[in-house]
């Protein structure tokens, strides 16, 4: 099988009788010319691929057109959060709690858009009170029309970014709380989605942001990386390609585990410290065909946040460490009005404080 196969998709039809796959094509002209051989399930045109479920046949077809470019294996994706908790007890965090707070000039990423990629959105006061801060929702799971989250990860997510503190006396506030949010399901109820998914989410993005004022995705799950091409990686990248500042969450499984989309140098990566700012043990980090990932660090060990039933709970993970940077890219949307996702990057990476070799933002 030539090298333009995914050695993980060689694998699953070794065992398996088909699976699905995302072909990248040389140019978008080729989409027609692979409709009829091949059962073409999705299109993500923004990054000239096709979703197919294919056999073993189908593989020496896709090796010898010179229609294609790459051929990838739709990978498992999961939230990279530990599950949400028992409601919040204010005994369990150490003496030093962290508290979210909001230093930067009285920005509050008022008038900019936030997209969240995960397992939805609960209508939690501190999102809805006293303006409803949840203008868009899309569903990529079950076609819902309204906003609801059946895990609780999106929500404990979006509030970590967003939060305004309303039920907490704002001692529990996000980075930009006046930034509103457009969820994104593309994550099901027990934590668990797939490479077509979330592109299905991206493609759905990548043709609704500009209509809806996003300037900032978060994107708090991650998947293996596969040998080259990766389709996670490549759509991300051409989020940011289109303006969108993305962060992404590295992975929650230590050293030379990286996830993608983290992988990308064109996202912001991030990984999860402590209260004291030491790199947390769960904490992926590595490198990834030769540049270090992850770009910053955040505070990611015993969050509180949001919980789906209206209250608070806690939660570890770079889930909740990439929405507070993401949260801090919605002030620097605000604070300047034509920044682009790479002086975005620069700007939070500049922001982070040297700390024994890596970077801490203080959020």
């Amino acid at each position: 099988m030539t090298a333009r196969i995914d050695k993980n998709l060689v694998s699953v039809l070794s065992v398996e009788d088909k699976a699905q796959a995302v072909v990248k094509l040389r140019s978008p002209l080729e989409f027609a010319s692979l409709r009829h051989s091949l059962k073409v399930v999705r299109y993500y045109p923004f990054i000239n691929s096709i979703g197919v479920e294919c056999v073993r046949d189908d593989l020496v077809k896709l090796s010898r057109s010179h229609s294609v470019e790459f051929v990838s294996a739709s990978m498992h994706v999961s939230a990279l959060g530990d599950t949400l908790l028992n409601p919040f007890d204010e005994s369990y965090l150490p003496e030093n709690g962290s508290v979210h707070t909001l230093k930067a000039e009285g920005l509050t990423g008022a008038g900019v858009g936030l997209a969240v990629i995960d397992t939805g959105v609960g209508t939690h006061l501190d999102l809805c009170v006293p303006k409803n801060r949840i203008y868009g929702f899309y569903d990529v799971i079950n076609g819902e029309e309204n906003p609801y989250d059946d895990n609780g990860h999106g929500t404990f997510v979006t509030g970590v970014a967003v939060g305004n503190g309303l039920c907490s006396g704002k001692t529990c506030k996000g980075i930009a709380p006046e930034s509103g949010v457009v969820a994104i399901k593309a994550i099901s109820a027990n934590g668990d989605s797939s490479t077509f998914k979330i592109l299905d989410g991206m493609q759905w993005l990548y043709d609704n942001f500009h209509r809806l004022g996003i300037k900032v995705v978060c994107m708090s799950f991650g998947a293996e990386p596969t040998d080259t091409a990766d389709p996670l990686k490549i759509g991300a990248e051409m989020l940011v390609r289109r303006g969108l500042t993305v962060v992404c969450a590295v992975g929650n499984n230590g050293e030379n585990n990286l996830k993608s989309p983290a992988v990308s140098g064109e996202v912001i990566s991030v990984g999860a410290v402590d209260d004291d700012g030491v790199p947390a043990k769960f904490s992926s980090y590595g490198t990834y065909h030769g540049i270090s990932r992850p770009d910053v660090y955040a505070k990611g060990v015993r969050l509180k946040g949001l919980d789906v039933g209206g209250t608070y709970s806690y939660m570890s993970g770079t889930s909740v460490s990439a929405p507070a940077v993401a949260g801090l890219c919605c002030l620097l949307h605000q604070k300047y009005k034509n920044l682009s996702p790479r002086q975005a990057k620069g700007l939070v990476v500049s922001l982070a404080k040297e700390k024994d070799g890596i970077k801490v933002l203080d959020l």
